[in-house]
């Protein structure tokens, strides 16, 4: 089973001092990022577009969403709660800030259809 996330990443507003949160990739734990069963058991794949409220040191501290299949928003919360991100920044501190963020479940090999896509236009 595949397992990917993906996240926008940019300025804020282009002004010096200041960017957004950014996800660092990887760490997906075997416990804590484990494909839901009944989703396995089925082969079905999924996407969640969540809302991330990130801290000053890079830690999430809330996650909310909307998923293709209701099976994946608890998955999806665990595992991003294990996840560090490169905190936002404001006059050059790190602040907490909200971030958006993709993350797909794939029970097959990654294709290159996006399932986040008709979350987005539903």
């Amino acid at each position: 089973m595949g397992l990917t996330a993906t996240a926008a990443v940019g300025q804020a507003g282009g002004r010096t001092g200041e960017t957004e949160a950014r996800f660092l990739g990887g760490g997906f734990g075997e416990r804590e990022c484990t494909y839901p069963k009944t989703a396995r058991e089925v082969q079905l794949s999924g996407c969640c577009e969540m809302e991330l409220e990130i801290g000053p040191n890079g830690e999430v501290l809330k996650a909310e969403g909307t998923c293709s299949d209701p099976v994946f928003l608890e998955p999806t919360r665990r595992c991003l709660s294990v996840q560090r991100f490169v905190p936002a920044t404001r006059n050059g501190q790190p602040v907490q800030a909200r971030q958006h963020l993709e993350y797909e479940w794939r029970a097959t090999i990654p294709s290159k259809k996006n399932l986040c896509k008709p979350l987005r236009t539903s």
